[in-house]
C-alpha cells in the first residue's frame, strides 16, 4: 500500500478523530466521564478543528493512500508547549462535562513528544504505524529537538517491542490518568 505522509488539514476531522480515538480511548473516556463513543468523537473533532490544543490538527501528520484516504495518524508536538496546549482541553473537560480533572504531565518538556499514533483498522499490519513514528522522528531531527519521546502502556508489550526496534531506549515508569505507562525516548546526537 502506497500512503503520502503530510500534515492533517482541518477537513479531515470527517475520519481522523475516530482513527486518534482508537489510540486513546480509555482516556478520553475518562475526559468525558462516560463510555460514549460518538461524544468521545464529537469532543475530538472539536479539538481537531480548533487551533493551540493538544489534539489540534496543527499538531498532526496523516498517511493518506492515493485516493486521498486517510489511513493513519500520529499527533505531536514540543513538549515545552505541553501546559499551554492542554488547558484548552481541561476547561472544555470542566466547562462542558464538569470534570475537574488535571492529569499528570505526559512529557517534562525537552523534546518532540508524540502524543499519539493510531492506524485505521484497514491498514493494521502493514507497518504504517512504523511509518508514522519513522517520519515523526525525521520531523523531530529536522526540527532541532535533542530528543523525541513517548509514553507507552505496561500492558503493551507489543507496542514498546516496537518502539525498541526504532531505537526508543525505555526510561521512567510513571502514571497517568490511572494506568503506568514508560517514557521512552530516542536521543539525538
Amino acid at each position: 500500500m502506497h500512503l503520502t505522509i503530510r500534515p492533517a488539514q482541518q477537513d479531515d476531522a470527517a475520519v481522523v478523530p475516530e482513527i486518534m480515538l482508537q489510540a486513546m480511548e480509555d482516556i478520553i473516556f475518562r475526559f468525558i466521564q462516560k463510555e460514549d463513543k460518538k461524544e468521545a468523537i464529537r469532543f475530538l473533532t472539536d479539538l481537531f478543528q480548533q487551533t493551540g490544543n493538544l489534539y489540534s490538527h496543527e499538531n498532526t501528520f496523516v498517511a493518506v493512500d492515493p485516493e486521498g484516504n486517510v489511513m493513519g495518524s500520529l499527533t505531536g508536538y514540543n513538549g515545552d508547549h505541553f501546559i499551554a496546549l492542554r488547558q484548552p482541553i481541561l476547561e472544555l473537560i470542566q466547562k462542558q462535562y464538569s470534570n475537574d480533572l488535571i492529569p499528570e504531565p505526559e512529557t517534562t518538556g525537552q523534546e518532540f513528544y508524540i502524543d499519539s499514533v493510531a492506524v485505521s483498522t484497514a491498514a493494521r499490519g502493514q507497518g504504517l504505524g512504523t511509518e508514522l513514528l519513522k517520519h515523526a522522528i525525521k520531523h523531530a531531527k529536522n526540527q532541532g529537538f535533542k530528543q523525541i519521546g513517548l509514553l507507552v502502556d505496561l500492558d503493551n508489550p507489543n507496542a514498546k517491542k516496537l518502539y525498541e526496534r526504532l531505537g526508543f531506549t525505555l526510561g521512567n515508569k510513571m502514571p497517568f490518568v490511572g494506568g503506568e505507562y514508560y517514557h521512552m525516548y530516542i536521543q539525538f546526537v
